[in-house]
């Protein structure tokens, strides 16, 4: 298997590990509001805003679960194989 194929996949992988679980969470805190929203009868679309916005400033705040990290992984494992991606044949 050709090196770019493999650091596709990489980063592909990355990419759902890193925004996976944060998705999640908004989706939850959607899903909670939403039935807030429908129970009490409240019609004011900034009910529904405010807490996925806190959720996202607390998320970017705190690291988001690590994602910062796992893409500076991912950086390093490309610049490293960069000189093997100039060389290889793309075909």
């Amino acid at each position: 298997m050709p090196l770019y194929i493999k650091l596709l996949h990489e980063a592909m992988s990355t990419a759902f590990n890193a925004t996976a679980p944060i998705i999640l969470i908004l989706v939850l805190i959607g899903l909670v509001t939403a039935l807030l929203q429908g129970a009490l009868q409240i019609e004011d679309a900034t009910f529904a805003l405010l807490p996925k916005t806190f959720a996202m400033v607390i998320l970017a705040l705190t690291g988001g679960f690590g994602a910062l990290n796992m893409f500076e992984t991912l950086a390093t494992l490309f610049i490293t194989h960069a000189p093997e991606l100039v060389r290889q044949a793309w075909y």
